[in-house]
C-alpha cells in the first residue's frame, strides 16, 4: 500500500528527514510518534503532495509518488489539525460544496455525504452553520469533508486537538472503524495512549529519523527496556506538544 525508501527533505541547512525507510500494509492503523521537531508533520506533508522532498522514492497503491500525484489524491484524503471548512456555510453546504470541488458525479455524491453524515453523528446538525458547532463537533465536521472521496488511505494529523476526553474517544471510536472498511490510516499524535487505544504498528520518529517501526505491542515492551525510548513514551503521555 505504502512504501518509502531513503527519504530525506532539507529546509536549507536543516535536514527535516534523513533516509526514511517505511512500509505500511492495506487495512493498517500506523501511529507516527515523536518529540517536538522530529519531522510527523513534514512526511504527512510529503505523501500528500503538499510538500517536496529531496531524496528517495516513496510508492503508494504502487504507484511512484512524484508521477502519480493526481490519480494518488483521488483515492487519499489528509486531515489537518487546522480546521478546512466555511464557517458561514451549514455543516450540510460545506460538504456539498467540497464534494463539487473534487469532481464527484451528483449521482455519487449524494450517498456519500450521506455516509459521511451518519458516520460522523452529524445528522442533527445539518443545515447549522458549521462556525457555531463546538470543538469536537468541527472535528467531526473535518473527518467528514475528508470521506468525501471515499479514500483507500486516509492520513490524520492530530485530529483530537482542543477537545474534551469524551469526543476524543468518540472520535477515535470513529477513526478505528474505517479498519473495518479495509482503509489504511496514518495517525499522527503527541497523545501515546491514542495510539494505544486505535493503531496496529507504530513507528518512532526523532530528529527526522526513524528510531523503530513495530507491531504496537512489540514497541511497547521494547519501551519497557530501552531507556530513550522509554522516555519518548513518558514524554508523549505528558501530553507534550510533539507536532513540527
Amino acid at each position: 500500500m505504502l512504501t518509502i525508501r531513503n527519504l530525506s527533505k532539507r529546509y536549507g541547512s536543516t535536514t527535516a528527514l534523513s533516509h526514511i525507510d517505511l512500509h505500511v500494509n492495506r487495512g493498517t492503523i500506523l501511529g507516527l510518534l515523536g518529540p517536538n521537531g522530529a519531522g510527523k508533520t513534514t512526511l504527512v506533508s510529503i505523501l500528500n503532495g503538499l510538500t517536496s522532498f529531496d531524496d528517495g522514492d516513496v510508492e503508494i497503491f504502487g504507484l511512484e509518488l512524484a508521477k502519480n500525484i493526481r490519480e494518488i489524491r483521488s483515492r487519499s484524503a489528509f486531515i489537518p489539525q487546522s480546521l478546512a471548512f466555511y464557517d458561514k456555510l451549514t455543516v450540510l453546504e460545506n460538504l456539498q460544496f467540497f464534494a463539487g470541488i473534487q469532481n464527484i458525479p451528483v449521482s455519487r455524491s449524494k450517498q456519500l455525504i450521506e455516509r459521511a453524515i451518519t458516520v460522523n453523528h452529524l445528522d442533527a446538525m445539518c443545515d447549522q452553520r458549521a462556525g457555531t458547532l463546538s470543538g469536537g463537533e468541527k472535528r467531526r465536521v473535518n473527518i467528514a469533508v475528508g470521506l468525501l472521496n471515499d479514500p483507500d488511505i486516509l492520513y490524520f494529523d492530530e485530529p483530537t486537538t482542543g477537545i474534551d476526553p469524551a469526543l476524543r474517544n468518540a472520535i477515535l471510536q470513529t477513526i478505528h472503524s474505517f479498519k473495518d472498511e479495509g482503509k489504511t490510516i496514518i495517525y499522527t499524535s503527541h497523545y501515546m495512549e491514542e495510539i494505544e487505544k486505535i493503531c496496529d504498528e507504530a513507528a518512532i520518529i526523532k530528529h527526522g529519523e526513524i528510531l523503530c517501526h513495530e507491531k504496537l505491542a512489540a514497541l511497547l515492551h521494547k519501551g519497557d527496556k530501552d531507556s530513550s525510548l522509554e522516555n519518548i513514551f513518558l514524554g508523549l503521555t505528558r501530553g507534550d506538544n510533539c507536532d513540527v
